[in-house]
C-alpha cells in the first residue's frame, strides 16, 4: 500500500474513525451513524484503507440484504507509534501530524462543550492541564512503562451501561533546553 502507519493514523477522517472504534466493535453502518458528517462513499473508503494498512481487525460477518456485513475493532497496538516509527519522521512530518492530533482534540472539546450541560462541565470528570516534571532517561522510561499499563488496564474494560466512555489524550515534549 505504501502509507506509512503515521499516514494512515494521523489522517482527519481516519483519526476519527478509530477513536469511534476505540475499546469498541462496530460496523460502518453504526461508524456512519456516530461521524454523519463523513459521506458514507469516503466512510467506507477510509475503513477500507485502515483494514488493508492493519490497523483494524474484523471480528465478524454476517449476510445483511444479500452482501456482508462486517464488524470491525481497532487492532492491537494500532493507535500508538513505535519509537523508530517516529524517529523515521521528518521536522515537517512531526508538525503536520501534531496538527492533525491537535485539530481533532480541539473539535472533540467543541463538541463536548455543545453537548454538555453547563452546570455539570468538570463535574463529570473533564479536565485538562499541563505538569512540568523532571526526569532521568530511566525514570522518564519508567513512568512511560506505568502510564501505558494503566492505561492499558482500563482500556479492556468492556463497554457496559454502568460505563461512561471518556477521551483520553496524552502528549510528552521533552523541553530540550540545557538544565545545567
Amino acid at each position: 500500500m505504501g502509507r506509512s502507519k503515521a499516514d494512515l493514523i494521523l489522517h482527519p477522517a481516519r483519526l476519527r474513525i478509530m477513536s469511534e472504534l476505540g475499546g469498541r466493535q462496530m460496523t460502518p453502518r453504526q461508524l456512519a451513524a456516530t461521524l454523519p458528517d463523513i459521506p458514507q462513499a469516503t466512510l467506507y473508503r477510509h475503513v477500507k484503507t485502515l483494514l488493508e494498512g492493519g490497523m483494524l481487525d474484523v471480528v465478524s460477518e454476517q449476510e445483511v440484504n444479500g452482501s456482508v456485513e462486517r464488524t470491525y475493532t481497532l487492532a492491537k497496538g494500532a493507535g500508538r507509534l513505535t519509537e523508530d516509527e517516529l524517529q523515521r519522521l521528518t521536522p515537517e512530518e512531526h508538525f503536520r501530524y501534531f496538527s492533525i492530533f491537535a485539530v481533532k482534540l480541539m473539535d472533540d472539546f467543541a463538541a463536548y462543550l455543545r453537548d454538555a450541560a453547563a452546570e455539570r462541565v468538570g463535574q463529570d470528570g473533564m479536565s485538562y492541564s499541563t505538569a512540568v516534571v523532571y526526569l532521568s532517561a530511566e525514570e522518564r522510561a519508567d513512568f512511560q512503562e506505568k502510564v501505558i499499563a494503566l492505561i492499558g488496564s482500563v482500556m479492556s474494560l468492556e463497554p457496559t451501561p454502568d460505563r461512561k466512555r471518556y477521551s483520553l489524550s496524552s502528549i510528552v515534549i521533552p523541553d530540550g533546553k540545557d538544565n545545567s
